[in-house]
């Protein structure tokens, strides 16, 4: 079962980080620097954090992928089970019966861990040196203008959909690849030295 959670974090981390609307901007913005920000960059980005409603944002986006989770890891849990050829039919009905029986609490734990403000708070705050990395003060105030346009709102509205449907994409795309290697490694993991 770790190793489905393992998996699915993997992939939850990943649909979350590319739904950040000005994360996804950066990846033609210049080379990261890596000064420490300013004072002026600070306010800049919690300004640009305000007009993105980022705590509100970040919630839907937490609330949308939350509805996922348990898809999710029993998808992951039967490809890792019935792919495991170390498994009688018989251990494996009794795994994806396990597996069941953890996956609500596993939800219930990961609801618990995101329902927490600090964690929003935390992120906020890891943000502005990551966005002091990639842009300077004037693209910050740009951004934060776009933010307040209609096409901004726009944007920003559409984020917890867009989570969703990046969580589902990463879920179809991300997880079958990751639990090969996996399975590839518990292969040479098992077999004994040449």
């Amino acid at each position: 079962m770790r190793k489905i959670v393992a998996t699915f974090f993997a992939a939850f981390s990943l649909a979350f980080l590319a739904t950040l609307p000005a994360l996804a901007q950066s990846t033609q913005a210049a080379p990261a620097r890596q000064v420490a920000p300013s004072p002026a960059m600070k306010v800049a980005v919690r300004r640009m954090l305000d007009a993105m409603q980022f705590p509100a944002l970040t919630r839907q986006i937490f609330d949308q992928m939350l509805q996922s989770v348990p898809a999710m890891m029993r998808q992951a849990a039967v490809q890792n089970i019935s792919g495991n050829a170390g498994l009688t039919e018989e251990r494996k009905a009794l795994a994806l019966a396990n597996a069941e029986e953890e996956i609500p609490l596993a939800v219930s734990t990961l609801t618990q861990v995101l329902a927490d403000q600090s964690l929003i708070d935390e992120l906020g705050a890891e943000m502005v040196p990551l966005y002091a990395r990639y842009y300077t003060v004037q693209e910050i105030e740009q951004l934060t203008a776009f933010y307040q346009t209609p096409l901004g709102r726009k944007m920003l509205a559409t984020m917890p959909q867009l989570s969703a449907e990046s969580m589902a994409i990463s879920q179809r795309v991300l997880i079958p690849r990751v639990n090969a290697v996996l399975e590839q490694v518990l292969r040479a993991a098992t077999q004994p030295p040449h």
